[in-house]
Formats: C-alpha cells, structure tokens, sequence
C-alpha cells in the first residue's frame, strides 16, 4: 500500500465527519447512546459509542479534553448507580462494560 492510500483510509469521508458531529451534539444534550443510534441510523448504542469516539478525536486537543472528561463523568455516575445493585454477578459484569467503556474514551 502506498502512503497516499493509506493516508486516505485514516481521513473520514464528509458524512461521517457529519455524523460524528451529530453524535457529539445529541451526546452534549443528554441523550443516551440508545437514542443516539437510533437518530444517527445505527443498530446498537455500542456503535453508537464508537461513533462519538472517533468523532472526539478529530477534534483539537483542548475539545478532546473536555469531551473526554464529561462523558467520564457520566461513566462516573453510571458507576455510581451499578455498584448500587444487589446482584453481584450483574453487577459485575455492568462494571467492566464501563470499564471497557472508559478504555475505548482513553485516546491511544
């Protein structure tokens, strides 16, 4: 593979960069990655997820920052919330998808 192919296949196409940006705004209202999907036309609230991921970091680095840190907030509360729950094998599995969650955030 050339570098010119292979710096295409990292740059988003214009819809997605729309998408991605659309993920961002419904996420900053509040809205669930469930509801999220299914505005943006996705199946699941994981992809969803991904979506807002990758839109993050194409943005600049102090946007990033700020993203990053309130979605850890919500996975903050969520936490909160799980640990809560009296069924220790739910729970437990609960607390690593979050974990798993706060690992995607976290830019490599």
């Amino acid at each position: 593979m050339t570098a010119n192919r292979s710096a295409r296949a990292r740059t988003p196409v214009p819809d997605a960069v729309a998408v991605g940006e659309r993920v961002i705004e419904l996420r900053s209202d509040g809205k669930s990655f469930a509801a999220i999907a299914k505005s943006v036309g996705v199946d699941r609230s994981l992809e969803a997820f991904g979506l807002y991921v990758d839109a993050v970091s194409r943005r600049p680095p102090a946007d990033q920052k700020k993203l990053r840190a309130e979605e850890n907030g919500r996975l903050d509360a969520l936490e909160r919330r799980t640990r809560k729950q009296a069924d220790d094998a739910a729970r437990d599995r609960k607390l690593a998808k979050i974990e798993r969650l706060r690992q995607r955030l976290t830019p490599s």
